[in-house]
């Protein structure tokens, strides 16, 4: 059961219902060992959901340390401990957290569900739900954060983890923070993990997958029934607007039983940024948007012109083609992402284009804040492919004067090689619209 640290354990949370869990416990503890790491400690709103299946709740958006922490040990046999807020207590108890501490945050919300039925009315129910709490308790404005990190150490001990050697995803931690984490663990001692939360959230687990499947199939529909949309005098905004109420209308269709919202980068003209005005004949669009499934975030992106295509256009847009049609083959197990930069830079530069400098031409996918996260295909990675890795693989380029460039398709990497999940139905070309 939920201990709740001094705080009301609020079983009103109960409406939330716990999704399994993403993180592969057995790659988790190689890992852990490799590093001689005894935990991982996770405290983002998309990793402790990652490595719970709970989620991590409102108070996470004040970006500060402390509503959602979750430690990993290193036995894969061992459970995961958690400090929650109490609104959010019964999704991490209901994911199976333990040792699980709670502690208050703003919302007043309680449950009296244990009482009924009952005749009593609800001022009675209400003292008799909140009988426990201490004299003169109070609710924080935003939460505690010093009472949280009691809590995590209370998690700690609890786990014979006092004394450990842990690793902790600092790039999520604010500076602010640091030193009183650092302070609340002792004597256990804190490193830098992120490069190893990062590593394992790239291998994605099957439902992982499941998500950024949905996603890629309704992104893909969507953007083939937005083509229709970019049509003369349109503007920015409205097509924007347009590309989201798609989404949801493909999601609905499929009947897609996740949350669903969407991201998009429309621009127009020859400006890659300002798209003034409404469209006109001659125009590039670039057309860069996702779906977001449960969290999860497709990424496919096309260009189009509005009539036809001006010659610099068709040239740039051509080595582009020329970079991405190089780098595709590659994409396979064990494939080194450097290799790839390499091969899509040296397309671009053989076309005509010699100081074209792109830093990347993709990345992983998942459930990041933004649609990008760890590995980029980049000069500079010594990240290799492995299967279950979900990457968005593009070849942009962004012109003031001619107009902005993209060719995107998202991939899952598979023992065999590649699959694509968005952009196998859309033509590459600079589609004339």
């Amino acid at each position: 059961m939920i201990r709740p640290g001094g705080v009301d354990n609020v079983a009103a949370a109960a409406c939330h219902v716990a999704m399994p869990g993403h993180i592969d416990r057995a790659r988790t503890a190689r890992l852990l060992a490799a590093a001689e790491l005894d935990a991982l400690l996770v405290a983002a709103p998309e990793t402790f959901l990652w490595a719970t299946g709970a989620p991590a709740g409102v108070a996470m958006g004040w970006r500060r340390l402390g509503p959602a922490m979750a430690v990993v040990p290193a036995d894969p046999a061992l459970p995961v401990g958690a400090v929650v807020t109490d609104l959010f207590a019964a999704g991490a108890e209901a994911a199976g957290c333990a040792p699980l501490r709670a502690h208050a945050i703003w919302p007043e919300a309680i449950s009296i569900r244990h009482l009924l039925p009952s005749d009593a009315d609800a001022a009675s129910l209400i003292a008799a739900a909140t009988a426990d709490r201490p004299p003169g308790f109070a609710r924080p404005g935003t939460f505690d954060r010093d009472l949280a990190l009691g809590l995590l150490r209370e998690v700690l001990s609890g786990m014979g983890l006092s004394g450990a050697r842990i690793g902790a995803e600092l790039s999520t931690v604010p500076a602010a923070d640091h030193g009183a984490l650092l302070d609340a663990v002792a004597p256990a001692r804190i490193s830098d993990a992120t490069p190893l939360v990062d590593r394992l959230r790239a291998h994605k687990s099957p439902s992982e997958i499941a998500l950024l499947r949905e996603a890629g199939a309704i992104t893909e529909a969507a953007l083939v029934a937005f083509m229709p949309e970019i049509r003369e005098g349109a503007t920015r905004p409205a097509l924007g607007r347009a590309f989201l109420e798609l989404v949801q209308a493909e999601a609905a269709r499929r009947g897609t039983a996740a949350s669903v919202t969407a991201w998009e980068y429309v621009g127009f003209g020859t400006s890659p940024w300002a798209s003034p005005g409404g469209l006109a004949r001659g125009d590039v669009i670039k057309v860069d948007v996702g779906a977001v499934v449960g969290g999860y975030t497709a990424d496919l992106a096309r260009s189009f012109t509005l009539g036809p295509a001006p010659r610099r256009a068709r040239q740039v847009h051509a080595a582009l083609r020329g970079a991405f049609e190089a780098g595709r083959p590659l994409f396979r197990p064990g494939a080194a992402l450097r290799d790839i930069h390499a091969a899509c830079l040296r397309a671009v530069h053989d076309a005509g284009f010699p100081a074209y400098a792109r830093g990347h031409f993709g990345h992983g996918l998942g459930a990041s804040i933004w649609s990008e996260e760890w590995p980029y295909t980049a000069a500079d990675s010594d990240a290799m492919l492995e299967p279950g890795m979900v990457m968005a693989f593009e070849a942009p380029w962004y012109i003031d004067g001619i107009g902005g460039f993209i060719v995107e398709d998202m991939l899952l990497i598979t023992e065999a090689g590649a699959e694509t999940l968005a952009g196998s139905g859309l033509s590459r070309d600079l589609l004339e619209l």
